[in-house]
């Protein structure tokens, strides 16, 4: 289609037109500051000072029992839904501890919940259900006591009162 097939009188739904230049601006700026005030204020806020270290802990555990599990469970029919439950334990745990070590400050309760519900699991699993090997038993174990020790490090954590933010950004 050309331009000399384009009815400049056109009526109706299909009509062109023409936007004005005028646009609704609010109040210029106060809104952005704030939040690069609080994205800034957020990176320096206090963490309950045993969280990361519980999380971190919580974490080597995890990439320990997912590391050692191929050669650790026996080809058996038991020792393979024992790795699975093991694996499925390790991947929440996992999961949890990555989001107490990267997530925003403050309390993390549902990521130690997690991670401690994850430790008794293990723990339940190594202690009543699992009947292979002694080994393996001692390895779940003690993984789970670790986990259940670092999730109460990230859960029993005292919290830091914050500091007031900032009035203005000094770079600013």
């Amino acid at each position: 289609m050309t331009s000399e097939h384009i009815n400049p009188a056109a009526e109706g739904r299909h009509a062109a037109t023409r936007p004005d230049n005028a646009v609704e601006v609010g109040p210029t700026g106060y809104h952005y500051d704030d939040r690069a005030r609080l994205a800034s204020y957020r990176r320096t806020a206090p963490r309950p000072p045993a969280a990361p270290a519980g999380a971190a802990i919580a974490l080597l555990v995890c990439l320990t029992v997912m590391y050692a599990e191929w050669a650790l469970y026996a080809q058996t029919l038991q020792g393979q839904s024992d790795a699975t439950w093991a694996l499925g334990f390790m991947i929440v745990s996992t999961g949890a501890s990555l989001r107490i070590l990267m997530g925003n400050p403050g309390r993390h309760v549902v990521s130690g919940a997690v991670i401690l519900v994850s430790g008794v699991g293990l723990l339940f699993r190594a202690l009543v259900v699992t009947r292979d090997s002694t080994f393996i038993s001692a390895f779940e174990i003690a993984s789970g006591a670790l986990l259940v020790v670092a999730a109460l490090m990230t859960l029993l954590s005292p919290t830091l009162e914050p500091e007031s933010p900032p009035e203005r950004d000094p770079w600013g």
